[in-house]
């Protein structure tokens, strides 16, 4: 495969003889139905019997299998020229970004894919201009060396999936049922399983950086063929950017909620109260929202007790970012419409971005995200274990990442994590994953726990962030903040580990406390909440930077 190949390739009439395949198949298939009604049923139901009806129906069954056989492999291949058109399709649009992208900066690509620039004739250029030059080179040629890769992969796999139905007509094995079938299973559970156009994405566990990288390289045609195409694949993606995700995410909520929404309660069957039960809070938020701010849906997904990540502002453009973990019995109704009481978990990180954007200094602009990526346990014995937050702390680790891997501006954001109650231990995990050497991970600026019962950490810098990034906030009458050790008889010990709020643990603990000491209940919600006294100010004045934060002493 070379450039002028892969650049000039009528794409178009691979999907047409796809299509041929596919209306071949369709024909065969009503043939074959036509045959077994009209011939074969017919003399089955006809009480012809005896020694040439023994030797005839057999023969009149065959016909009928070897019909059905060749029905499927037609099929097959009309859906294995698509996969190829497809992947061939990715492989162009990104050749022709590279390209496009050399052109724009006078770059030179040779026939065979080395990329050149002109040698400079200002003698007072830059010391590290050649330096920038190669690397933007190196970038480009890249991607054309993976342009061409993914588009010979994708020719080479048709070339034998062709030849292959190609001996099964030559030697009739495609007539035969169990040869038909075993092309399909392998179709549907084997290698073939993995479609073409998935070649070229990155792994599972990839970097968001790496996503990122490939996001881009996929060029405006790319982009909006998975878009229009597999949205499925991208929409809760960490590296895309978060004008997509909201985009396929607001279609996705929409398909589901479309139909169940003029239908009364009795009308609805179970599937469709579990999804009005997931997903109609959010939707009902989504859709009473008046843009300001604008709200970016950036996850959604219906694992466990269901996904959701909410972004008021957008984290792509903005310089002050935060991302709020909630804590116990939080469920996806907590992010729909409510009273700003500090229950509602959506309407709390809208409390952080409005403070935060007026503390922000002149020139910034802030986003606040409220991220419910894993399943929260509830007030039994699932809120006593760590399991929970353990197995949610690289989906957030991967989600900050991915924060910074999309972020548009000239300057890298600023990241604030916040974890209350049960999602501090949550933040504390994942920070710890972000932050251990050789992690592909990268860890928020500052962290702030509130209303902690312990974050699995015995001191602030076990962490690994830089001195005085982290800080916490523990009213003294939240009970939480008290919740005694399973194990240990140290006053300073918690539920899960070190107290936070204790000189031991060595965070910088910041005022919240002096306006509910007659409710404990309140004393641990209202963090966020405009009735937390000074806590709301705090926590905006640390994810934004500003200063002035007002802090108090330690326990113990």
């Amino acid at each position: 495969m070379d450039i002028a190949s892969l650049r000039d390739a009528k794409l178009a009439d691979l999907y047409t003889a796809a299509g041929a395949y596919d209306t071949l198949a369709k024909a065969m298939s009503q043939h074959a139905a036509d045959w077994k009604s009209g011939t074969a049923d017919r003399v089955h139901g006809s009480q012809w019997t005896g020694p040439t009806a023994d030797a005839a129906l057999p023969v009149l069954d065959g016909l009928t299998g070897k019909m059905r056989a060749a029905t499927t492999e037609l099929g097959l291949i009309g859906k294995e020229m698509r996969d190829c058109a497809d992947a061939m399709t990715l492989a162009q649009g990104r050749l022709t970004n590279a390209l496009s992208e050399a052109r724009a900066k006078g770059f030179t690509v040779s026939d065979n894919g080395a990329v050149s620039w002109p040698a400079s004739t200002n003698p007072y250029q830059a010391p590290d201009w050649e330096t920038k030059q190669k690397t933007a080179a190196d970038e480009i040629g890249k991607q054309i060396a993976k342009a061409l890769s993914d588009a010979a992969e994708a020719d080479g796999a048709l070339t034998d999936t062709l030849n292959k139905f190609a001996g099964h007509a030559k030697d009739k094995s495609g007539l035969d049922e169990k040869t038909a079938g075993a092309d399909a299973y392998m179709d549907q559970f084997g290698d073939a399983s993995n479609p073409a156009w998935r070649w070229s994405m990155p792994l599972k566990d990839a970097p968001p950086t790496e996503v990122n990288s490939w996001w881009k390289g996929l060029g405006p045609q790319g982009q909006q063929w998975y878009i229009s195409h597999h949205p499925e694949a991208i929409g809760n993606l960490d590296g895309i950017p978060a004008e997509v995700r909201d985009q396929v995410n607001r279609k996705h909520l929409e398909d589901l909620m479309k139909p169940i929404r003029g239908k009364k309660p009795q009308e609805l069957d179970a599937y469709e109260k579990d999804l009005l039960a997931r997903y109609g809070p959010i939707d009902a938020r989504l859709s009473g929202s008046k843009g300001d701010p604008p709200i970016y849906l950036l996850g959604l997904g219906s694992e466990g007790q269901g996904r959701a990540v909410l972004s008021f502002g957008n984290p792509d453009t903005a310089t002050d970012i935060s991302a709020y973990v909630p804590g116990i019995t939080t469920t996806m109704g907590s992010l729909g419409p409510g009273d700003n009481d500090g229950t509602n978990e959506a309407e709390n990180a809208l409390n952080l971005y409005r403070a935060a954007n007026g503390k922000a200094p002149a020139g910034h602009s802030v986003a606040s995200v409220v991220w419910l990526g894993y399943d929260s346990p509830g007030m039994d014995f699932g809120a006593a274990s760590t399991k929970a937050g353990k197995d949610g702390a690289p989906a957030y680790a991967r989600f900050m990442s991915g924060v910074r891997a999309s972020h548009e501006g000239a300057q890298p954001p600023h990241v604030t994590a916040v974890g209350h109650s049960y999602g501090s231990y949550l933040v504390g995990q994942a920070t710890k994953l972000a932050t251990q050497p050789g992690s592909h991970y990268v860890p928020p600026d500052d962290v702030v726990f509130i209303g902690s019962p312990g974050v699995g950490v015995d001191k602030a810098a076990d962490l690994k962030l830089p001195p005085g990034h982290v800080w916490v906030g523990a009213a003294d009458n939240d009970v939480v903040t008290h919740a005694p050790s399973k194990f240990s008889l140290d006053p300073d010990e918690r539920w899960y580990g070190r107290d936070p709020s204790s000189k031991h643990f060595g965070a910088n603990r910041f005022t919240v406390d002096d306006w509910s000491r007659g409710n404990p209940i309140d004393a641990h919600t209202k963090y966020l909440n405009g009735r937390g006294g000074p806590s709301l100010d705090n926590i905006a004045a640390v994810v934004t930077g500003s200063g002035g934060v007002k802090l108090q002493g330690q326990r113990g």
